[in-house]
């Protein structure tokens, strides 16, 4: 069930629930290291990025919403899962390992198919995640657009299938194009330029599939009513089987 991966982190100041665990883990192939204190394991993301940390609420030297807190000083929940193990069941810790910022509650004694599920399941979401963002990378390298990141969110971006379906939009496209996430690329491409510049540019596109499209287009009144200027620069490229298009729009007054 396990891939090579980075270390699973068990931090709980009982050696007997800390064994319990690691011997789950071990038996399931993954690369677990123990801690049997908060100051242990902040010693050790200072030096290493865990896949996934399962952390026990009630430690001497640290609580784990303490703990919790500046391990989400050095790591997002996407970026390291966070599991919280407590033998209480009290609601309250539940609410309050939540918004600290924990991805999930264990309780003790641990349930092996139920911890090994979950384990698997944020290891997983925090796996796609980083390849999402790193395919992300690879486009707008290929794209000649990589910037400081709050410069991404003045940036449509789709991504479309051979097909014509739609494969991807980012946050900025689907806040000014209503539903974009259920139409097809042309559909989406026409909502952001008139369809005639469209055709232009799929005729440009036509002689030579493989180039990097760069163009300034025209943008529809609706779009323009959203605060962004008349125009904006078009981008669109290969990447594989499938096309990006980013849509570079610059705001009023910037």
């Amino acid at each position: 069930m396990a891939t090579k991966q980075q270390s699973i982190l068990v931090v709980d100041d009982c050696p007997v629930s800390r064994g319990m665990a690691m011997s789950i883990l071990a038996a399931c192939g993954y690369d677990a290291v123990e801690c049997g204190s908060g100051t242990q394991c902040i010693d050790f993301i200072d030096k290493e990025v865990p896949a996934l940390i399962l952390l026990d609420i009630s430690m001497p030297d640290m609580d784990g919403f303490d703990l919790l807190r500046q391990i989400r000083q050095r790591h997002a929940a996407d970026a390291v899962p966070v599991l919280l193990v407590t033998a209480s069941a009290d609601g309250k810790d539940v609410v309050r390992g939540l918004t600290t910022g924990a991805n999930d509650f264990l309780t003790k004694p641990l349930d092996r198919t139920a911890f090994l599920a979950r384990v698997y399941n944020h290891i997983s979401l925090s796996q796609a995640r980083r390849q999402s963002d790193e395919s992300r990378m690879k486009v707008l390298n290929l794209l000649g657009l990589r910037r400081a990141i709050e410069e991404l969110n003045h940036e449509a971006i789709f991504v479309q299938r051979g097909d014509g379906s739609l494969a991807y939009c980012n946050e900025l496209l689907g806040r000014i194009v209503e539903g974009a996430p259920a139409l097809r690329a042309e559909e989406v491409a026409a909502r952001l330029m008139p369809r005639a510049t469209y055709a232009e540019l799929l005729a440009k596109l036509s002689t030579n599939n493989s180039a990097v499209l760069d163009e300034i287009v025209p943008l529809p009144p609706d779009i323009r009513a959203q605060g962004f200027e008349s125009s904006c620069r078009v981008r669109s490229a290969l990447h594989g089987d499938s096309r990006i298009w980013v849509f570079q729009l610059e705001t009023r007054g910037v």
